[in-house]
């Protein structure tokens, strides 16, 4: 049996439709309506101890995005429920992450009679212990870093930083220096950094932009995404 389910085409001339077929008791793959032209496939594999991989990708493209998400039950024959994500892929926006369809997920999973999710209570499978070591590990970076944090914290108390303000033009690389110095300071306590700064500095915002663009050019500041300013 074949659905068709609306696909988002990234060009006109993709196609609309996708059809989904099941090929293997773990498998669900979303393959084109129509083979001349390329479309949005999607394919589900089911793995151990509740995990699932849900891949979303354009044929004959790199460009993809790949959910492994970890359902979980309170009891044998209980419906399960995601409790973990991890999310991958090239270029990953709010909008492409609404994309990820996490209710149509658990509706496959708690519906296929050869899925089980991880029981509460039970031993996991080396791929849980897997994933888990991503947050042991983060653990152990964020109370480094907290006492870094300290310490920096202290040595800013003693030296706290200069304000920013119109460069004279006789040190180009200090001034740009102290430009990406100021940004890092502010992008931790500030949604709209450049506002911010050109606050700071008395400048307009335009002036702002320009001076963080120049400093990722000399490479004081790490290159922006594509299509954001400052």
């Amino acid at each position: 049996m074949c659905l068709l389910t609306p696909m988002t085409p990234d060009k006109p001339h993709q196609c609309k439709y996708g059809c989904i077929r099941g090929y293997a008791p773990e498998v669900l793959r979303a393959s084109p309506a129509y083979a001349s032209v390329r479309c949005v496939t999607e394919t589900m594999t089911y793995l151990k101890d509740g995990w699932v991989l849900w891949h979303q990708g354009t044929g004959g493209t790199t460009d993809g995005i790949r959910v492994y998400a970890h359902l979980y039950a309170e009891e044998e024959g209980g419906r399960s429920e995601i409790t973990r994500l991890v999310i991958e892929g090239r270029t990953l926006t709010t909008e492409r992450l609404r994309t990820v369809p996490l209710a149509r997920i658990e509706t496959l999973a708690n519906t296929n009679p050869d899925f089980r999710p991880h029981i509460a209570g039970t031993d996991q499978h080396e791929i849980s212990d897997a994933f888990d070591q991503v947050p042991r590990q983060a653990n152990v970076v964020m109370l480094d870093n907290a006492h870094r944090k300290a310490e920096e914290f202290d040595r800013k108390a003693r030296e706290p930083r200069a304000p920013l303000t119109r460069p004279d033009g006789s040190n180009p690389d200090a001034f740009y220096q102290q430009v990406a110095e100021a940004y890092r300071e502010m992008v931790q306590t500030h949604r709209n950094v450049a506002v911010a700064l050109a606050d700071e500095a008395n400048v307009p915002v335009g002036t702002v932009h320009r001076w963080v663009m120049e400093a990722r050019r000399r490479g004081f500041l790490p290159p922006a995404r594509q299509g954001r300013v400052g």
